[in-house]
């Protein structure tokens, strides 16, 4: 028997986990936490001190727990929608004052990538714990 190189053709690779879009929304669904607490009356510091931790912490057991996918690409899409979502709302029932265009976008993009980076955050945690529990992200 000859020896043969290791190549890509000779190493089977597994075919690549797809993200699951019903997960990244349901993920992204967490920012209905914001108007519900909202509405009970807390003031904007303690609504932040309960719905972030929340969100981080459901986020990470979510992914690390149900075994989802490709977790850092899933959390970051869902941190992505996530932000779309607040950033809708805001525009939508935000201050009647009208804003400079700057300011709208400035604050857009704030949002965006602080949700993109709270999902991928959380899909690095939830893959370590995936990793923990003895399987493969």
């Amino acid at each position: 028997m000859e020896n043969m190189p290791l190549t890509s053709t000779s190493v089977p690779r597994a075919p690549a986990r797809r993200v699951r879009g019903r997960l990244v929304v349901a993920l992204a669904a967490t920012v209905a936490l914001w108007p519900a607490l909202g509405a009970v009356g807390l003031s904007d510091l303690t609504l932040a001190a309960v719905v972030l931790p929340v969100t981080a912490l459901t986020w990470v057991a979510v992914l690390g727990l149900l075994d989802a996918p490709r977790p850092v690409l899933t959390g970051t899409l869902a941190g992505l929608l996530y932000g779309a979502v607040l950033v809708a709302l805001s525009l939508a029932f935000g201050h009647e004052e009208p804003r400079p265009t700057f300011v709208v976008l400035f604050a857009a993009g704030w949002e965006l990538t602080w949700g993109a980076l709270l999902g991928a955050g959380a899909g690095l945690l939830g893959s370590g714990v995936q990793q923990l529990r003895g399987r493969r992200p």
